[in-house]
């Protein structure tokens, strides 16, 4: 049995972490990206919108529903000749960032298309009418007056990538996840457990409540 203190670890603990926040602040942006286009394209190519392009939305929209119903875990697994020919290892938190984002931009591409569809036709039809191009309607119209949705698809992408890495540190992308499988679990520190459980709840509080301060914010100057 393991005679080290628990406090032994904490050095391995902030590494972990460091790693964590890494891993969401890299694949976070880029899911943000990649699901803004995407989404804003489903929107867009939808029937009765603004260039309806039913084929091409039904083959998107095919791909997207694809790509959200493989379980994370599974994802991984599949994505590991594409991981370690694009980074040259499937292990570190640098290997998760591919099927982080591979995983969680389909679902964020669906979050928000439902955002911009709750825009106010009223505002469409008015565009419309103002004969404004498609990119000015996207980017002086549609996003603007979506943003509050948006802001909320956002927090909770990032939330759920924070779940993510938990999800990948179990098969050696590093971080919280690893640590707490490692230190915690195998070597029966409960202390380790805890206090890893704790980081990843303060990580998620603090990203939802800078989601909802945003979202207020943005309410009041309306």
């Amino acid at each position: 049995m393991n005679t080290l203190s628990w406090q032994t670890y904490l050095p391995d603990f902030w590494l972990a972490l460091a790693q964590t926040l890494y891993m969401v602040a890299i694949a976070g942006p880029c899911i943000i990206i990649v699901g803004l286009a995407v989404g804003t394209t489903l929107y867009l190519t939808a029937p009765h919108s603004l260039s309806p392009k039913p084929v091409f939305y039904y083959l998107l929209t095919t791909v997207v529903n694809m790509g959200r119903s493989i379980p994370f875990l599974i994802l991984i697994v599949l994505l590991i000749p594409i991981t370690r020919a694009l980074v040259g290892t499937t292990l570190g938190p640098a290997a998760a960032i591919i099927p982080l984002v591979l995983g969680f931009s389909p679902f964020f591409s669906r979050l928000v298309e439902a955002a911009l569809r709750e825009l106010d036709q009223g505002r469409i039809d008015a565009a419309r009418t103002m004969g404004v191009s498609k990119t000015q309607f996207v980017f002086r119209v549609l996003l603007p007056e979506s943003f509050s949705g948006l802001l909320n698809a956002i927090t909770i992408i990032l939330v759920g990538t924070v779940e993510g890495t938990a999800v990948a540190g179990a098969v050696g992308a590093g971080g919280v996840g690893d640590f707490a499988i490692e230190f915690g679990y195998q070597r029966f520190y409960g202390e380790l457990m805890f206090i890893s459980v704790l980081a990843m709840v303060i990580i998620v509080q603090l990203i939802q409540l800078t989601g909802d301060v945003w979202i207020r914010a943005r309410k009041h100057k309306r």
